[in-house]
């Protein structure tokens, strides 16, 4: 294991030797453990009930994808396009995601648990119904027009990212760290109770509050 630090939480991240892992093209059906996935075509790949292990994916297309009830430890998914793909009932567990694609993916009904998320497109991503186990880490990721609904992330840190016009809806978020990060145009103002911000977010937040609120301003500015 490697331990990766997203401003002051800790996320463990696996550490594969491509060496010692066994080349294996895509698509594959059921579990993998010990591979290693670069090449061939997931397109539309279906999984149901598998289990992941041990196992790096690197610069795959599996746009529109449908994985339900899969289970993920001590992976690392490296370039991976996910766009409109459907992901269900996923249980992650020291992943990796680096440079990834999850433009209009859904994720729903899934635990994260030592998760780290960099570099990685989730613009237009549903989050539904999605809970940190333990540690997951969003850092320089694009989130914009992201909708999250009934998502618990209590240990969470978002680091450098573009959280502009997120609608969050029904979250528990208490805990999360949201420093370092635009908050503009944000909508669910209820479910940011009990972030960590900081002061240059101040006025990013008291217009999101404004906006949810409709709160309409007259009079002299003194």
């Amino acid at each position: 294991m490697v331990t990766r630090t997203v401003r002051e939480l800790a996320v463990e991240l696996p550490d594969l030797d491509p060496d010692r892992l066994a080349h294996i093209d895509a698509p594959w059906s059921g579990h993998l453990t010990d591979a290693y996935v670069k090449s061939g075509d997931g397109f539309g790949l279906r999984l149901s009930g598998a289990r992941l292990r041990r196992t790096h994916f690197e610069g795959l297309d599996l746009s529109e994808s449908d994985w339900e009830d899969v289970s993920v430890e001590d992976c690392l998914f490296e370039r991976i396009d996910f766009s409109r793909a459907r992901l269900t009932g996923l249980r992650l567990d020291r992943c990796h995601l680096l440079g990834c694609k999850l433009t209009r993916a859904h994720l729903t009904e899934s635990v994260l648990s030592n998760v780290l998320f960099e570099e990685c497109r989730l613009d237009a991503t549903t989050l539904d119904d999605v809970q940190t186990a333990g540690p997951a880490g969003f850092t320089a990721c694009v989130l914009v027009n992201a909708v999250i609904r009934d998502c618990r992330f209590d240990v969470a840190t978002f680091d450098g990212c573009r959280l502009r016009e997120i609608t969050l809806t029904s979250c528990d978020l208490r805990g999360a760290d949201l420093r370092g990060n635009r908050l503009a145009g944000i909508r669910g103002i209820t479910s940011l109770r009990g972030v960590v911000i900081e002061p240059a977010q101040l006025a990013d937040l008291t217009d999101a509050v404004m906006r949810d609120l409709d709160v309409v301003v007259r009079g002299p500015m003194r």
